[in-house]
């Protein structure tokens, strides 16, 4: 009867130990809970990330709309215009160019020090690769044409080669797996278990507890650390 009772109970404490850490993802290399600050940090890398996708898109498409009526176009001014732009391209090409830069800005940002791909890497590839996409289709079938445009031609390997050259870092294993996943190192558990104190790192005590207490202060200010944890690792410190 006992060994009935105690087995549900049991259950639930190995699912309570294996849920327990589930809200923890290392910020600094430190274990900290998730908080709302860092939903809220996640939440704007997400958009960040979405401005910087819908940035080159228009990018994009504003490219093949020049292309498509020849490569060059004008719009306004008191001189008469030989090839308008396409409707809408003069306001949406700038427009997608500072909005990603604004996107990639907030990326950055919000994402600074949180674990996770780090997508900035790839940003000047994704750019260059995908006009120099364009240049290679519009210069091997121009329009009005049947010949090469071999001034496309021409942009296009340069832009290939811009883009694809800092795709090299790929092959560094360490840089691959810092672009992939930011926090390569091993986390240490900050709040959750003791800090090292100076006498055993064998530091001056007096620097390493100042910086110690200033790094802390930091992630304490961020939002890494609720003012419990941030006390708790003071005191720490501190003993």
């Amino acid at each position: 009867m006992l060994a009935a009772v105690s087995h549900p109970i049991e259950e639930e404490s190995q699912r309570n130990a294996s849920l327990c850490c589930l809200d923890l993802i290392p910020v600094h290399g430190i274990m900290t809970r998730v908080t709302a600050r860092i939903l809220g940090r996640i939440v704007l890398m997400v958009a960040g990330l979405a401005v910087v996708t819908a940035g080159l898109t228009v990018v994009f498409l504003s490219m093949r709309a020049v292309m498509n009526v020849g490569g060059a176009c004008g719009s306004g001014g008191p001189y008469v215009i030989a090839q308008p732009c396409p409707d809408g391209v003069a306001a949406l090409l700038p427009l997608g160019i500072m909005g990603g830069l604004v996107g990639l800005f907030v990326y950055v940002i919000a994402g600074s020090g949180l674990p996770g791909p780090r997508l900035v890497y790839f940003a000047w590839s994704a750019l260059f690769l995908s006009l120099g996409w364009n240049f290679w289709e519009f210069g091997l079938n121009p329009p009005g044409s049947d010949g090469i445009a071999w001034g496309w031609i021409v942009c296009g390997i340069a832009f290939v080669v811009m883009g694809g050259v800092p795709l090299l870092g790929l092959l560094n294993r360490d840089f691959r797996r810092y672009a992939f996943w930011a926090d390569v190192s091993q986390p240490r558990m900050g709040p959750v278990r003791s800090v090292p104190t100076p006498a055993r790192m064998g530091a001056p005590a007096s620097s390493s507890v100042s910086s110690e207490l200033a790094r802390l202060a930091d992630l304490h200010d961020s939002g890494a650390l609720t003012d419990e944890e941030f006390q708790a690792a003071k005191r720490r410190v501190l003993e």
